[in-house]
């Protein structure tokens, strides 16, 4: 049974819109709501928000509410929004799964990727506490931190510099703090003392005052007002460095950050999207190192394709070894689109047998394509794909 799982702020409005009238389900409360009030936010992660209306029940806070219809089971995974705001919540992802009784199916069985190759798992975290920051990881981080200036630019952050670092330099107390914590750290306005530390955010008071005072003044000293760092994690949550953004202004120069940094607008969404960032620098770090790709299989039936383009599931037989794929080892395939040859590259997010008996299920998280439109391309197929299967 296939189960579409979207992610594209404009289908879920576009789901939310027929499902005026559904009643959805807390399966752990079993509290009844309706979705009411759906809306885009135009924030750096371009959410889509929903207000719950309770039916039966309490209000309280879930994580997954679901619905049964005529043709389609829908489960909508959401997160609050506002903690003041009970019944405000982010859609994260709607899972639609065709009931078998009755639905149409996408039909991408016929689809092939080609070529499918692993390479051994590649330890970045010793790599840099040996060797330090390569020439080959030095061409990123100039890559990346121009990137992420010029997003985050795009979408009113006013940053001086985005830096990235590594905790085997760490060296002051600060670093070796959020070593120790994982949090991330986010000072507001150095002129006033204003950190923020709540919601899984590091709290740098019980680094004592003297040591705060210190800290302000030498911020205060290079003219930067505020400072985010965000911790950047390997395969099996392992600490390897961080993001850290400056600014000469209060709140990273944002208006949303600055009026409402609980908001639609403010450092939940923020903190989201750099750590996706992260994910896929460390990928791209991994990749550079990544040599004697082995082929797995010549060619595999592709499973299913999520909207983003960046989800794929293959088949392979059951007969195949499977004792080297590892989650986290990065994984190469192509896909012919339009007769023209198209390399993704990614990693191995898990393993498991498939219903039927006879193959291996492979779930890929893709990151980069050798083309610069193949994963735009992925992600419109795939939409086309869906499209006529949605809620009716």
């Amino acid at each position: 049974m296939k189960k579409y799982r979207l992610t594209d702020q404009r289908t879920l409005l576009g789901i939310l819109a027929k499902l005026a009238n559904a009643s959805f389900t807390d399966p752990v409360s079993q509290s009844k709501y309706k979705i009411v009030n759906p809306s885009i936010v135009t924030d750096i992660n371009k959410s889509v928000h929903v207000t719950l209306e309770p039916q039966s029940g309490t209000m309280g806070k879930p994580a997954v509410v679901l619905s049964i219809l005529k043709e389609n089971k829908i489960e909508l995974k959401i997160k609050q929004a506002n903690p003041y705001q009970d019944d405000l919540f982010i859609l994260i992802e709607a899972s639609i799964e065709p009931l078998e009784r009755s639905s149409k199916r996408a039909n991408i069985d016929n689809i092939s990727a080609l070529n499918l190759k692993s390479a051994a798992m590649v330890d970045i975290g010793t790599i840099l506490s040996l060797h330090g920051k390569t020439s080959l990881i030095n061409q990123l981080l100039k890559h990346w931190q121009v990137n992420l200036e010029q997003v985050l630019l795009n979408y009113g952050y006013f940053i001086r510099k985005a830096s990235i670092g590594f905790f085997y330099a760490v060296d002051n107390p600060l670093m070796e703090e959020l070593n120790q914590s994982k949090l991330s750290f986010f000072l507001r306005d150095a002129t006033k003392s204003n950190f923020f530390s709540e919601h899984g955010f590091f709290n740098p008071k019980k680094m004592g005052e003297q040591y705060i005072r210190s800290m302000l003044d030498n911020y205060l000293v290079n003219n930067i007002k505020s400072i985010l760092i965000v911790p950047i994690f390997s395969y099996g949550e392992i600490l390897l460095g961080y993001f850290e953004l400056t600014s000469n202004m209060p709140d990273l120069g944002n208006e949303g950050l600055h009026s409402d940094i609980m908001g639609p607008s403010g450092i939940a969404p923020l903190n989201y999207f750099l750590g996706n960032k992260a994910e896929e620098f460390v990928f791209q770090m991994e990749f550079s190192y990544a040599k004697d790709w082995k082929e797995i299989v010549s060619q595999a039936r592709i499973r299913d394709i999520s909207q983003d383009g960046r989800g794929i599931g293959l088949y392979i037989s059951n007969k195949l070894p499977v004792s080297d794929l590892v989650p986290g080892i990065p994984i190469s395939f192509q896909i012919l689109i339009n007769e023209q040859p198209y390399s993704f590259f990614g990693s191995l997010r898990g393993i498991k047998p498939s219903t039927s008996g006879t193959d291996h299920i492979l779930g890929i998280r893709v990151y980069h394509c050798d083309k610069q439109e193949g994963l735009e391309l992925l992600s419109r197929f795939a939409s086309q794909l869906i499209g006529s299967d949605l809620v009716t």
